[in-house]
C-alpha cells in the first residue's frame, strides 16, 4: 500500500505565475542545510523509483504544492532519517 503526502509551502505576499517559479524562489530563500538533505534524499526516492513527485501553483498563487506517492518501505525510512529545516522569510509550511 503506498502512502500520499500532500505538502504546501506558501509566501505571505507573494503571487507565482508557475509551480516553478515558486519553487525557485523557496530554494533561494530557504538555506537551511537540512532541506538540500531532504532534497537529496527525495531525489534519490524518485530515481529509485519509491516515490513520485508532482508539483503544482497553488490556486491563489501564492506557493506551491507537493504531490509525494511514497512506498510504503521509503515511506518509513523518510520518516526515521529526514527532519525539518529553517522556513525562509515569509513561507510556510502545511503537511497533510
Amino acid at each position: 500500500m503506498a502512502v500520499t503526502q500532500t505538502v504546501t509551502m506558501t509566501k505571505d505576499g507573494a503571487t507565482f505565475t508557475s509551480a516553478s517559479e515558486a519553487s525557485e524562489l523557496f530554494h533561494a530563500e530557504c538555506t537551511d542545510a537540512q532541506l538540500s538533505t531532504n532534497k537529496t534524499f527525495n531525489e534519490g526516492a524518485i530515481i529509485s523509483g519509491d516515490m513520485v513527485e508532482s508539483v503544482a501553483l497553488k490556486a491563489s498563487n501564492d506557493g506551491f504544492v507537493l504531490t509525494r506517492t511514497w512506498t510504503d518501505a521509503k515511506w518509513a525510512e523518510a520518516q526515521s532519517t529526514k527532519a525539518d529545516f529553517v522556513l525562509g522569510s515569509g513561507w510556510t509550511k502545511v503537511v497533510s
